[in-house]
């Protein structure tokens, strides 16, 4: 396969630097004339064709479109970035990816990064951003520029950007109504990092509709794991450590930490949902290839990953419209991890028993 030429190849057949060939791409006042049309010479010599990023800085346009989450490796995100890849294609734009991780400075630099190289606009999942009096200086800068930005998973109140994202609040009711219903009284929930708003909205969620069903009130059967199967088999191994009576379900807030959990309970030779059920959120394709298949919230991550991006492109077509909030409906996937309360079943045996 015959190698792309790049600009470097350009500097060493010129004898100039890399950085030189770049201002000159870019029109800069500091290269000559001459040097600019040696150049011009050598690309077209050397069948030179500019990628994307390098038509962006050249000219101050592109069809670039930045997209940053936290961590594309995370399979719910990995199915939202495809969404906005086949959208963006579809509509003759092309995507620059990038990891921004869970810090929000780490983060924000990597949204300059994407304003400097003249993306048309972002579709981000900032990780630590509130409500609009509590945004950082840059996000309130950001929000008066003509820079067009669309959150996901990011439910503001009000909406100060385009955000899309599920009903999670709807979700949680949906998981502890079953749970309730099931029996279920002691009930430990996981969490991901406090700081983040969702993850904070969903734990504040779980709290106020577990007081409703009656829930024990423990603040032991609350736990915080990373984002990762090793994150929550050591939330599996806090909670059974700590916990003298043991929870007879637990609810994670993602089916990659449940996948962890349930292998730490398989270690432990715990009987899932004999003794202990396992509810999740996210309904990635994981959930369904446990060796107990998981009970999930759905989201429907392709959708929001498609609205996420006509947001974005009715942003940048009308720069004055209000900042619209989409949020999609979610599914409850009841499968094999949960089941009745170990006393329901005990009771459920006993009259079993009655009657035979």
């Amino acid at each position: 396969m015959k190698k792309k030429v790049t600009i470097r190849d350009i500097a060493n057949q010129l004898g100039l630097s890399a950085m030189t060939v770049s201002l000159a791409l870019r029109d800069h006042p500091r290269i000559s004339a001459p040097t600019k049309e040696r150049i011009r010479a050598a690309m077209k010599e050397l069948n030179y064709e500019p990628n994307q990023v390098a038509r962006a800085l050249a000219t101050g346009k592109s069809n670039l479109i930045g997209v940053i989450v936290p961590n594309s490796s995370d399979p719910y995100y990995a199915e939202v970035i495809r969404a906005i890849e086949d959208a963006a294609s579809a509509a003759g734009y092309h995507v620059l990816l990038a990891n921004g991780s869970y810090e929000m400075e780490r983060y924000t630099e990597r949204v300059k990064d994407m304003i400097a190289l003249h993306m048309r606009g972002i579709i981000a999942a900032p990780p630590f951003i509130s409500e609009k009096p509590k945004l950082p200086s840059f996000w309130q800068n950001l929000l008066h520029s003509d820079f067009d930005v669309v959150l996901i998973n990011r439910q503001l109140k009000p909406p100060i950007f385009h955000q899309v994202a599920a009903d999670y609040m709807d979700g949680v009711r949906m998981v502890v109504e079953k749970l309730a219903e099931l029996g279920h009284k002691r009930v430990a929930y996981i969490s991901g990092q406090p700081a983040m708003l969702p993850i904070r909205q969903r734990l504040a969620a779980f709290k106020r509709w577990a007081k409703k069903y009656d829930f024990d009130d423990d603040p032991k059967l609350f736990q915080y794991a990373e984002l990762s199967f090793h994150g929550g088999y050591e939330a599996g191994q806090q909670l059974w450590a700590t916990l003298k009576k043991k929870p007879t379900a637990v609810v994670t807030f993602s089916d990659v930490v449940a996948v962890g959990l349930l292998r730490f309970l398989e270690v432990t030779g715990v009987a899932i949902p004999g003794e202990v059920s396992v509810a999740s959120f996210d309904g990635t394709a994981v959930s369904e290839f446990t060796h107990k298949p998981l009970t999930t919230v759905y989201t429907p991550m392709y959708e929001i990953g498609r609205q996420a991006f006509d947001l974005l492109l009715g942003g940048m077509k009308n720069k004055f419209q209000a900042p619209q909030n989409v949020i999609l409906p979610v599914e409850l996937k009841l499968r094999e991890s949960i089941g009745a309360a170990p006393n329901v079943l005990k009771k459920t045996r006993l009259k079993s028993a009655r009657v035979r």
